[in-house]
Formats: C-alpha cells, structure tokens, sequence
C-alpha cells in the first residue's frame, strides 16, 4: 500500500489538485515527505487552533472564524491597533499607588499615577474640601488589599 505522500506525488503528475478530495487530506507530520512544489503544498490541510475548521497549512489567517495564525502578523495587527501583545502590562506597582492614595490622596497623586487624569484633576481641584483626601485613604487601602492580577487588569 502506498504511503500518503506517494499517493500525493501520484495525483501531482495526473493533473491539477481536487481540494474537495479527502484522501489529499494530511496530517501536518507527513509534511517532511512532500515534494516542495507550491501545489503540493497547498494540499497539506490542518484544523483551525480556533473553530476547528479545515484550513490550509500556510494559511495566516482562519478563512471561516478570522483569527490571525501567524504570531507576526498577530503581533502586527495589535500594534497598529494600539494594543500591546498582552492583555494587561505590569508597569504599576499596586504598593506605590496604595501607598500615594494614603499619604498624598487629597491632592490625587495617586490617580495621576494610575493613568487617570480626568479623576486626578477634580481630586486637586477640590482638595480644600477634605473629601479627596477621605477617599484616597480608602482608595490607597483597597489597592493594597486588592489580588495583584486585579489591579494589574484594571489599572495596567
């Protein structure tokens, strides 16, 4: 009995690829013995990571559910996008956002420090008051107490 890549070669020299022929169907182990014809690599199909869907092999992209294959071009399209590869960075530290909110909470450091302009700026505008300074005493103890993957998902 033949082997799958013999078969393969076979089909190769009668004529052009039948993709809707299942026999043509490889497992991407067996891709070692493949003639490196452009056909013939076309003919190696895999299942989407993702939905499950039969796809080609040098496929980038999941032509049934889109999601991008290839890491460098994921990686691309989160960059033009704005977005970073992770889904959260750990560049603020929960202790030194605690610790600002509690000692200078009245005047909004702390929310200058998490990124949050808008809020930092009515903290300073209505420090007189004594309120901000309330709140960033509680604020800068629920981020010590606060899971860490928590506050990095919310605050980055």
């Amino acid at each position: 009995m033949p082997s799958r890549s013999e078969e393969i070669r076979a089909m190769l020299k009668k004529g052009p690829l039948d993709e809707s022929n299942p026999s043509l169907r490889i497992a991407p182990e067996d891709t070692g013995a493949l003639p490196a014809t452009a056909d013939a690599i076309e003919a190696v199909r895999i299942n989407c990571p993702i939905c499950d869907e039969d796809i080609s092999a040098r496929a980038r992209k999941c032509r049934h559910c889109g999601e991008t294959l290839d890491p460098a071009l994921r990686q691309k399209e989160l960059m033009r996008q704005g977005g970073t590869a992770a889904p959260y960075t750990r560049a603020k530290s929960k202790v030194a956002a605690g610790i600002l909110g509690i000692l200078l909470g009245g005047v909004g450091v702390h929310k200058y420090y998490l990124g949050r302009i808008g809020q930092g700026i009515l903290y300073t505008l209505f420090f007189w008051t004594g309120i901000p300074a309330l709140l960033g005493i509680v604020e800068g103890i629920i981020y010590l107490t606060m899971d860490e993957e928590r506050f990095w998902q919310k605050y980055g």
